[in-house]
């Protein structure tokens, strides 16, 4: 494994060990919200590291470079990013309808409801039968803002893979290399997409299947969906992951040959 790899893989392993250490444990806290954060730094820091093994052109002497213009749809691949929009559309929709169903934590029988808890899940018809981490707005808010940071990071790596000079030489050549590290950032945001995605799902299945929490038809009918979710997330959480250590042979971009069709 050469070290460009080797770093990809490090900060993919360590992300993922310490989004998982932090999401471990049955107590409704912010650890499970602040996991996406701890795989977002710790990736970004693993896929800088192996970028720096790239080597610049050197400052002196005569620099040349060829007239072609560089445009992003060149370098990302249309299957793996096409992928990675509707893991953050699903991502998004799954959060956005556990935090309308959320419902406020009830301490005992003497003490008012929280309104604002956001993390728990029951039918309150049921009097004191609720359960959590429910994934509510308590965790969905700093989860999607860490993921729409993310987005926003990952688009502004890709406009600076676009202007950044390397080395050409018989075994790597310049758009080779935009290619493989493009296709890196976008399978980087497919694990970050994906690992809250599996999660919230696992949760939410998680708290429907406690007894007495709820156990109206419509609240029971989505576990079977909550399970397709999970088996989808932590599926393309592996192909991305897999894209990340591993990618694929540098080829032109098919989403540059739809573009230039159009």
């Amino acid at each position: 494994m050469d070290r460009a790899r080797l770093l990809r893989a490090a900060g993919l392993v360590t992300g993922i060990l310490a989004a998982v250490s932090l999401i471990i444990g049955r107590s409704p806290g912010i650890g499970p919200a602040l996991s996406v954060a701890a795989l977002v730094t710790l990736l970004a820091v693993g896929l800088v590291a192996a970028d720096r093994t790239v080597a610049r052109p050197a400052a002196t002497g005569v620099r040349t470079a060829r007239l072609t213009r560089r445009r992003l749809v060149d370098v990302v691949p249309l299957g793996p990013t096409t992928g990675v929009v509707v893991l953050v559309v699903a991502l998004t929709g799954l959060l956005s309808v556990t935090s309308a169903a959320s419902t406020p934590h009830l301490h005992s029988d003497t003490t008012p409801p929280n309104p604002d808890d956001g993390r728990h899940f029951g039918c309150l018809s049921g009097g004191m039968a609720q359960s959590g981490p429910w994934p509510g707005w308590f965790y969905a808010i700093p989860v999607l803002t860490t993921v729409a940071v993310a987005i926003v990071v990952a688009v502004v790596a890709l406009r600076g893979v676009l202007a950044r000079p390397v080395v050409e030489s018989a075994t790597l050549s310049g758009d080779s290399y935009r290619r493989g590290t493009a296709s890196a950032i976008v399978a980087a945001l497919g694990v970050v997409v994906t690992v809250p995605l599996a999660g919230a799902a696992y949760f939410a299945y998680s708290v429907l299947g406690q007894p007495l929490v709820c156990d109206q038809p419509v609240a029971q009918g989505t576990r079977p969906w909550l399970v397709a979710l999970v088996i989808m997330a932590a599926t393309a959480g592996a192909y991305y992951a897999a894209r990340l250590v591993f990618p694929p042979a540098a080829a032109a971009s098919p989403l540059a040959a739809v573009v230039s069709v159009r």
